[in-house]
């Protein structure tokens, strides 16, 4: 495993697990869907490394595994887009702040205030 590689996987770790176990809602699962797509980025880390954002594609990866196994029943997924939903569990869920969590998904900060406030007002009118 490259250097690079082991180091963005200790970085981001624990958080991709926490996100996870909230989506799935089991940490065992939860390891697992994270470990796959950790699996899919180390396929294609050249390729991501070349990106604009090797972080934004590696959330894509998580977060598309995310999706096909969650467990999530709540009203968050079904009244937000995708990428919403992440932003407000990222932020008021697991607690990050808006750094962290643009950070994590590979966003600008404003690009992430932007979407958080989408949500917020969508979240309100539902």
């Amino acid at each position: 495993m490259p250097a690079p590689f082991a180091a963005f996987c200790a970085r981001y770790l624990d958080v991709y697990i926490r996100y996870a176990v909230v989506r799935v809602g089991d940490e065992g699962r939860a390891r697992w869907l994270v470990q796959a797509a950790l699996g899919d980025l180390a396929m294609v880390w050249a390729e991501a490394l070349q990106s604009p954002s090797p972080t934004a594609l590696a959330w894509r990866l998580l977060a598309a595994r995310a999706g096909v196994a969650a467990d999530d029943g709540g009203q968050l997924y079904r009244v937000l887009s995708a990428p919403q939903a992440d932003a407000v569990l990222l932020r008021y869920r697991l607690g990050l702040s808006p750094a962290q969590a643009a950070e994590v998904m590979g966003w600008a900060e404003g690009e992430f205030a932007c979407l958080l406030r989408g949500a917020v007002r969508t979240g309100a009118a539902a």
